[in-house]
């Protein structure tokens, strides 16, 4: 009989679904930062809606991925990976956007 330190898994445990959903939108949250921060750079600061849009988008995104991995939790039995990837990354990310849109409203 071969035990775990040869690979083999002996539980029927995977991962959370909300928590591989949350990991997902954290990367296309980030992806779409990126691009508004690239976009604004290569105007030189005069990027205007476009980066506000994407910067909405990705405000959004990081707040369904924070809800849907902070449901993830409850799944029962499961490994927990994902979820706790998915709600770190899109929680920072959540307040890093909080933290530029009150940034805006001061400066206007």
């Amino acid at each position: 009989m071969r035990t775990e330190r040869h690979g083999y898994k002996f539980t029927n445990k995977n991962n959370t679904r909300g928590g591989i959903i949350s990991a997902i939108l954290a990367v296309i949250a980030l992806i779409t930062v990126a691009a508004g921060v690239i976009i604004s750079y290569k105007k030189s600061g005069a990027a205007g809606t476009l980066v506000g849009g994407l910067g909405t988008m990705s405000f959004l995104i990081a707040t369904a991925g924070l809800i849907c991995g902070l449901k993830s939790f409850k799944e029962k039995d499961k490994f927990y990976l994902f979820s706790w990837i998915g709600t770190i990354s899109n929680g920072i990310l959540w307040l890093g956007m909080c933290l530029i849109i009150a940034k805006g409203f001061m400066l206007w």
